[in-house]
């Protein structure tokens, strides 16, 4: 065993880190050294366990090489007993002491991820409290902020958050998360006796910057008093630096024994929060600390193990317990007919909110029903797609040389107003909006068809029409009408990870690239001081995470990869407002819209 999983190194199927791994705990066992790379190297791809069946059905890793996977299994034999050769190893425990690995309800988990399960769990079991209210102030408190009864979901969100500690509010685009988000804060501040320390935070820098937008929005002067108004946010934070998580340790300077003193926190794009920063997160709040997060658990998982949003919300089918049922009644005036009659998951359920109107799309537009095609895998309306009968969507293949060149130009001539405006010397901050009409996504970084190739081969396309004139400053390659993304949080030039600007020359002749800021400002920075970038006329899908563009352009790899799946074509497509135009070859779109994600649910508790 230790041969085979040294090749699998050198062919590239698991880590070293893998092998290392498996090697020191397995004490030359091979079945147990199979099982602690798999564990280890599964981990690294976003799982939080293996199930028993996992290491039975002869798919190991993920199928990156099942000929070889086949010969790792054969050298077992084919009646290995894999039960008793988990509880005759030492290093694989109950949970009951530290052991590196846990075996746990059919489960085979590494130890911190085994804890954090169970720690995140006591959390919201301890928390399964409902709060006092005054329930007349508060049904006058959404009586107003909801005057007309069209927004049934959102008010029931409100109210759901004012009586829960913590509360999670899910929502696909366009359902008015933000929206929701904003009369959060009002009705927490107004059904407030005493001044209340509020914070909102997300996992990136881009997911911040929406958020201090946010709390920019004038419905906090026409909503609140100017005492009232002094409780409101002034900015928002990421959760590593709210927490003050270390680079390279990991540790957190705010943690169970130095608590976090907020009255309120809500997390906006939740769905990016993996199963160690959850826990990280949640344990480093007071006791009277309410939390609330926001999310979409459709879109992209966490970049690390555990999808939580995802695995909570599995249990919103439950429905809501009587008591807590009753007073939403109470204090909404709206019909909530899910009643949960299993007792055994009320610390779950009752802590959910779904957000189902959509006011980004109609509901016969191009977009909702492709974006629900994909969620649930309708295979006919896939099919229209790439016939081009769905409205406001437009599919074009890509198969050969000829073709990818074809969408070079097609997508270079989608910028002729663009180069128009900056030609005639036009406002930069019209220049801006322009260029956000719409935005090239794709999935890759490094590939013809991912950020690097395309970036590449647009900025060549637009120079042989004469739009582009290079030059070299500081030994990097610069033009005017250059976009750029923002790759690392700078708090100096107050710009965050995500944040898109245009190259243009200042009224003094200084190169400098402009942001967007409100009222149609734009922050002008030297180019000379800016660090931590990248070309931005196509940006991968994860970075767009959270992001909102009137039309997209998606380009899909032309090979097929694990990481192409419904997760990532469902966000893409929900980035855009109007229009969504797809290159790719017709199997690798079927195959990706087909494709649900790997992961298993984590918590099993009923």
């Amino acid at each position: 065993m230790n041969l085979l999983l040294k090749n699998a190194c050198k062919k590239k199927i698991i880590r070293l880190i893998d092998f290392y791994f498996a090697e020191y705990i397995a004490n030359n066992n091979p079945a147990i050294m199979l099982i602690a790379a798999c564990v280890s190297y599964e981990n690294q791809h976003g799982h939080t366990f293996l199930s028993l069946n996992y290491f039975k059905q002869n798919c190991f890793f993920s199928q990156k090489n099942p000929k070889f996977i086949k010969k790792i299994l054969n050298s077992l034999g084919n009646t290995h007993n894999w039960l008793n050769c988990i509880a005759e190893c030492s290093a694989i425990g109950n949970g009951s002491v530290i052991t590196p690995l846990v075996f746990y309800d059919n489960k085979i988990y590494l130890y911190k991820m085994w804890k954090a399960e169970k720690n995140i769990l006591k959390f919201l079991y301890e928390k399964n409290i409902i709060n006092n209210i005054n329930i007349e102030q508060c049904f006058k408190v959404l009586e107003k902020l909801f005057p007309q009864d069209n927004n049934h979901d959102q008010k029931i969100a409100v109210a759901l958050s004012l009586i829960r500690n913590i509360t999670f509010i899910i929502g696909g685009p366009g359902t008015g998360k933000t929206t929701t988000i904003l009369k959060i804060i009002i009705a927490f501040i107004k059904t407030s006796k005493n001044p209340i320390k509020i914070q909102l935070a997300a996992p990136t820098g881009k997911a911040v910057n929406r958020l201090i937008e946010v709390i920019r929005n004038d419905i906090f002067n026409r909503e609140l008093n100017e005492k009232e108004k002094k409780n409101v946010p002034s900015t928002a934070i990421t959760i590593h630096k709210l927490l003050k998580i270390q680079k390279i340790s990991q540790k957190n300077f705010f943690n169970s024994n130095n608590l976090l003193k907020l009255d309120l926190l809500i997390v906006d794009e939740s769905s990016m929060i993996d199963m160690l920063i959850m826990e990280k997160l949640l344990f480093s709040l007071s006791k009277n600390t309410k939390i609330i997060f926001i999310g979409d658990y459709n879109q992209l998982p966490p970049i690390e193990a555990g999808f939580i949003l995802r695995d909570l919300c599995y249990y919103y089918q439950h429905g809501y317990s009587i008591d807590v049922l009753l007073i939403l009644q109470k204090i909404t005036k709206c019909l909530i007919l899910k009643c949960n009659n299993n007792k055994k998951s009320f610390f779950i359920s009752n802590n959910i909110c779904i957000l189902k109107k959509n006011y980004r799309f109609y509901e016969n537009s191009g977009i909702h029903t492709l974006s629900k095609a994909i969620f649930y895998n309708k295979k006919e309306i896939i099919q229209k797609t790439l016939n081009n009968q769905i409205p406001n969507v437009f599919f074009f293949t890509v198969k050969n040389n000829q073709e990818y060149n074809n969408m070079i130009d097609k997508i270079a001539k989608r910028y002729e107003y663009y180069w128009m405006l900056i030609l005639k010397k036009e406002k930069i901050h019209l220049i801006i909006k322009e260029f956000q009409n719409f935005q090239v996504l794709c999935i890759l970084r490094n590939s013809e068809f991912g950020v690097s190739g395309l970036n590449e081969h647009l900025e060549y396309q637009m120079y042989k029409k004469r739009k582009i004139k290079f030059f070299n400053k500081n030994e990097k390659i610069w033009y005017v009408g250059k976009p750029i993304m923002i790759t690392k949080n700078n708090q100096y030039l107050g710009l965050y990870n995500g944040n898109i600007g245009i190259t243009n020359t200042s009224k003094n002749g200084i190169l400098q690239v402009s942001f967007l800021e409100k009222n149609n400002l734009t922050k002008n920075i030297p180019v000379d001081i800016l660090k931590d970038y990248e070309t931005a006329w196509a940006l991968t899908v994860h970075k767009a995470q959270g992001s909102e563009f009137k039309n997209i352009i998606l380009v899909l790899p032309n090979t097929s990869s694990r990481i192409l799946n419904k997760d990532v074509l469902y966000t893409a497509v929900t980035r855009s407002k109007k229009t969504v135009s797809i290159y790719s070859k017709i199997n690798i779109f079927i195959e990706m819209a087909g494709r649900k994600d790997e992961k298993e649910r984590n918590f099993n508790i009923i």
